[in-house]
């Protein structure tokens, strides 16, 4: 995280803002009004409710995906089309687990959020303490401003690939390779109707990925930014202890590491409602992505489906996005830890002794990102696709 602060990109970013708080809470009404103008959701405002139009059809968009991706899948030709679809359900079944998030758990996104904001607001009053929240916060605007390019790319791309196959080849070719059976796409009432159908789905998935993937990271990277305020405090706490050793010296040293020990709680509570939130999602996707991938080597190995690599490369690149959030963040605990054996001790007072010693046995707790039965991290995801691998290497030895 440090050297990414380093990028002269981030350094441009942090040049244009001038109140972390302020621009945080613009990105998130915008990524708010986006879900709620295409999804029907919100997370801002708890009277919200989620009966409405649009919320409705996005729940009739992703019902009737999935039973025209497992009838796809049942009327299949070859192995290739049955790896396809059943790959395109995980994708779909992840999807649903947004709902456990963002429905079922709304109150508590909506806390999230606005803890968020609170953190940014108390922290932007004091000159370090600023520095570090602006440097996180650019980070959040410029990941923003990837995952928007990235999903807008998906997007475009996917809602155009069917319709330029179609005008190359001189046939009628759907983005994607499921259709509903009582519609003949061999006529252009057919097509076009299971055309529009596909690309109001890919819009929504694009959308609630879009703002999900974000939202995610902004938690996290929020998460960091705490340990480092924390980690700013020490260091100050430690420049204390070479001062003269006044009372007001003694009386800042000892509000200064109840600060930081209060801040820990703080910082932990905020990771274990992250966790909760979000628990079922990750376990989803960790389950979902690695068996899609499974799926497709069958496909692969089997029938030369080699189109199946692109969505291999994007379920492992989503478990390994998750899976460095963890890693980042148990480095910054590691970090932390070592900042509080660092701090010269020996030349405090006996009360402040006495507060880093405890501070110095709540800081071995780490809080990592849970997924319900395990931890994501680089770890995790190096289990996963050692997984895949002994199972890609028993399929070859199996056809051979």
């Amino acid at each position: 995280m440090e050297t990414v602060k380093k990028f002269k990109l981030i350094r441009d970013i942090r040049a244009e803002i001038t109140d972390p708080q302020r621009t945080f809470d613009d990105m998130a009404h915008q990524l708010n009004s986006i879900a709620q103008k295409y999804l029907g959701m919100d997370t801002l405002h708890l009277e919200f409710s989620f009966v409405n139009r649009r919320f409705i059809f996005l729940l009739a968009i992703m019902s009737t995906f999935l039973y025209a991706d497992v009838e796809s899948a049942v009327l299949a030709g070859d192995v290739g089309e049955v790896a396809y679809n059943i790959a395109v359900l995980g994708f779909g079944l992840q999807g649903f687990a947004k709902f456990d998030a963002y429905v079922y758990r709304k109150e508590s996104m909506h806390t999230l959020v606005w803890q968020i904001s609170a953190f940014l607001n108390k922290k932007k009053m004091f000159d370090g303490l600023n520095e570090i929240v602006t440097a996180n916060v650019a980070i959040m605007v410029l990941l923003k401003r990837f995952y928007i390019g990235l999903y807008g790319f998906v997007f475009v791309s996917m809602s155009s690939f069917g319709l330029i196959s179609s005008l190359s080849s001189g046939e009628r070719q759907l983005s994607f390779g499921f259709q509903f059976s009582f519609l003949d796409t061999s006529n252009w009432v057919g097509y076009l109707a299971t055309y529009i159908y596909q690309m109001a789905g890919i819009l929504m998935v694009a959308i609630s990925s879009c703002c999900n993937d974000i939202l995610i990271v902004v938690l996290y990277i929020t998460a960091m930014g705490m340990f480092d305020c924390m980690m700013f405090d020490l260091r100050e706490l430690s420049k204390l202890s070479q001062m003269e050793k006044s009372s007001a010296n003694k009386r800042i040293a000892e509000e200064r590491i109840k600060s930081v020990i209060q801040q820990h709680q703080e910082v932990l509570e905020f990771l274990e409602l992250s966790n909760e939130t979000f628990s079922l999602y990750f376990l989803m996707s960790l389950v979902c992505m690695t068996a899609a991938i499974a799926i497709l080597l069958v496909a692969l190995v089997w029938n030369r489906w080699y189109a199946g690599l692109v969505i291999c490369f994007a379920a492992s690149s989503q478990i390994f996005a998750l899976s460095l959030l963890g890693t980042l963040l148990l480095v910054k605990s590691e970090e932390l830890i070592d900042e509080v054996y660092s701090i010269t001790w020996y030349d405090m007072d006996l009360p402040v002794q006495r507060s880093l010693k405890l501070f110095l046995l709540m800081s071995q707790h780490v809080k990592e990102i849970s997924y319900r039965f395990g931890v994501m991290n680089m770890e995790t995801y190096v289990q996963s696709h050692k997984m895949i691998y002994s199972f890609f290497t028993m399929l070859v030895t199996a056809q051979e």
